[in-house]
C-alpha cells in the first residue's frame, strides 16, 4: 500500500519533535496503521539548517506555500 505523504512547516521545536517521533516510531505507526507515513517535503527559512537535520530523507523547501500546494 502507498505511503500517507506528509509535509511539515518549519523543523523549529514543533516540527522538529514531529520529524523526530514519526522517525523514531515510522514502524509501530506503519504496524498499527496499516500504512506508512512518508515526511516527504519541509518548509522552512533556514533551508541550511533543515537540510542538514533531514538530510536525503525529505525535500526541503524555503516556500511553505509550496508544499501546501503540492500535498
Amino acid at each position: 500500500m502507498k505511503p500517507i505523504n506528509v509535509g511539515l512547516l518549519g523543523i523549529g521545536t514543533v516540527g522538529g519533535g514531529t520529524w523526530d517521533v514519526l522517525s523514531r516510531n515510522a514502524d509501530e505507526i506503519q504496524r498499527r496503521a496499516g500504512r506508512a507515513i512518508r515526511i516527504s517535503q519541509v518548509a522552512d527559512k533556514a533551508v541550511g539548517k533543515a537540510r542538514k537535520r533531514v538530510g536525503k530523507k525529505a525535500k526541503v523547501l524555503s516556500d511553505a506555500f509550496r508544499v501546501v500546494r503540492d500535498a
